[in-house]
Order: C-alpha cells, then structure tokens, then sequence
C-alpha cells in the first residue's frame, strides 16, 4: 500500500530572499562560525600552541568573507541591466560559499570532537549554525527561479531600450553569449600606419565586428585560420606605461549605443552661427565594473571616447583592489595572466 503524504509533513518552501539578504546573512554566521571557534579554542587549547589543523581553519574563513564583502559592493538591481540571470549567476557563487561554511562547521566539530571532548557529539555546539546555513542555501537556491532583482525576467538587452550614453543592445548580446555581429575586411584604404607595420611584420589581415544594433565597429588582426575571429584572435592591445592588456572583444562587451550616422540631430543658435562650436566626441565606451557597482555612465569618469582613455581608467580604479570574482569570470578577467581556468583564455588582462 502506497504511504500517503500529509500536507503537514511537506515543509514549507524557504521565504524568499534578495541577493543583498543573502549576503548579509551569511556575513553574520562567519562571524559566528569564527567567534564560536575562537571560544573552543580558549577553552580547550589555550594557553597551549593552537595546532595547524585548528588554526588554518580561520584564515579560510576570512577569505569567504572577503569574497562577501567584495560581492557586497555590486549593485545587485543594476546587474540585470548587463548580466542576464543575474540573480541566478549570484546565487552560483553564494551557495559556493555557503558550502565552504558548511565543510568548515563539519570539520571544526570533527577536530574537537575527536581530539578533546567526546562529549560533543552529542552538544552539537555548531547545530543551530549549520542548521541556519542549510536553510540560507534552500532560500539561495530559489534566486534563480523568482529573480528578486528582475521579476519580469527579461534578457539584459531587453531591459532598456537602446539610446545614447547606454550600454547597446549589441554589447549586452556578446558579454551574454549571444553575438549577431557581422564580419567585413577591412580596406586598404582605412588602415592606419600601425595597421600597416603590422601587416608588413606578420602578415595576415584586419577584419572588423559590426555591431548588429548600432553603428559601432571595431578591428583587429588575425595571422592564421585558427585566430579568425575576434573570439580567437591572438592580437593584444596595450598601452605604454598602463597595467593592463585586452582584446577587441572586450572593446565589443564594452561599447557603447552609436547612432547610425546622419541621425543625430543638432540644435545650433543662429545668432552664434559665425562662431566656433566646440562639439564633444561621442561616447563609445562604458566601464561595466563602475556600472556593476551601481555608478552611472558619466563622460570621464565612467565613459569614455576611446579605447586608451577605458584602458586607464580600469588600470587606475580597478586593479587595487579588483573586481569581484562574479565579475572577473563574467568578462574574462585575468590577474597577472591567470584565470579560474587554466583552459580558458582572457579578454582582459589586469598587471
């Protein structure tokens, strides 16, 4: 006979939660996690030289809570606008850490349990902790299926429209692996003397990635079949003096909505008609990290006309400290030339 199920016995769905919530949380049991073992330590060791099998476990845990500060400084109701799944993809790295904190709870008690008081077996000093760890890993999990920071669950390019001053739509479809970008070669005529130097030292040739919502292109050099594309392509881009290097991949993360041109419109006063109008150049260049971080895209500060002044800006704000790992992954940053994934290659390259 097939045992029936009462309503009573099914538990409750977790209460949601935000991103933000979340973090917090888990900021708050590490805090206990670390009190509570600097009290067994007291107790049971002190004044005797805490063994290494005790002591590693608290520098482990400061560097979660380091990862939770830093995923503390994103602007969780701004990353919709850049990374589809945002919530989801925070909540991949949360519950990481949520099971750290985990093995960190089982192997404390294990240590103590074993080595100086049996009795804690039954205490459980660490239950009510990994208790409210187990139930903060159920509300994570939900992140992805009620998007708190997105409810209508749109796609990073549908968030907004495309407009000026704005990430294009263009740009938000390849830094979420969906690129509709055309390829064209680029001719003899638009190339620069660099372009030129280069074609002469390696040969190959220059392509260029529309964009396929904007006007914006960008260029870059391929020398054989297997760096065809700008995917692949094994050319860096470098400025003297700058602790950075990148690839025109992350320029096309980065762009910029450029109007087809012929379609702005300008607005001239006529009786300063014979007089000299200083007309700023467009802005094609958006930082995401200061966007990440909740900042708005602002000319000089967050913004930029070319590829160098981007360049500056993220070797002078952003490599001390760097961006938070959920970021570094996302767009393929590297520290000093490595990445998560040894396999994986870098678009940008932080010295």
């Amino acid at each position: 006979m097939a045992a029936v199920v009462l309503a009573a016995d099914v538990p409750p769905p977790p209460e949601p939660i935000t991103v933000e919530q979340a973090i917090n949380d888990l900021l708050s049991m590490l805090y206990r996690i670390r009190h509570k073992l600097q009290t067994l330590i007291d107790y049971y060791i002190f004044p005797d030289v805490t063994p290494s099998a005790v002591s590693d476990y608290d520098p482990r845990l400061r560097i979660l809570q380091t990862r939770l500060q830093s995923l503390s400084t994103l602007s969780y109701q701004k990353l919709p606008y850049i990374i589809s799944n945002s919530d989801q993809v925070a909540g991949y790295y949360l519950n990481q850490v949520a099971e750290q904190m985990h093995n960190s709870v089982h192997g404390i008690q294990r240590i103590f349990t074993s080595h100086y008081d049996r009795d804690l077996e039954d205490r459980q000093p660490f239950i009510a902790i990994w208790d409210a760890i187990t139930y903060k890993k159920s509300q994570i999990g939900e992140l992805g299926r009620l998007h708190p920071s997105n409810p209508r669950r749109l796609r990073a390019e549908d968030m907004r429209p495309n407009e000026l001053g704005s990430f294009c739509r263009g740009a938000l479809q390849i830094s979420n692996g969906v690129d509709r970008g055309r390829i064209s070669f680029l001719e003899s005529r638009d190339l620069s003397e660099g372009n030129r130097r280069k074609l002469k030292a390696f040969g190959g040739a220059f392509l260029t990635w529309q964009c396929p919502e904007c006007s914006y292109r960008v260029r870059y050099h391929v020398s054989s079949s297997n760096t065809s594309n700008i995917y692949t392509t094994d050319e860096i881009r470098q400025h003297g003096g700058l602790a950075i290097k990148y690839r025109s991949l992350f320029l096309a993360k980065s762009h910029l909505y450029l109007p087809p041109p012929g379609t702005t419109t300008r607005v001239i006063d006529l009786r300063r008609r014979n007089s000299k109008i200083m007309i700023p150049s467009p802005l094609k260049y958006g930082c995401v990290f200061c966007f990440a971080h909740g900042h708005d895209l602002v000319r000089h500060r967050s913004a930029f006309t070319t590829p160098q002044a981007l360049a500056e800006h993220i070797a002078l704000r952003h490599t001390r400290p760097t961006p938070p790992t959920l970021m570094l992954h996302l767009f393929s940053v590297a520290i000093e030339g490595k990445l998560d994934d040894a396999r994986k290659r870098w678009d940008v390259n932080l010295l």
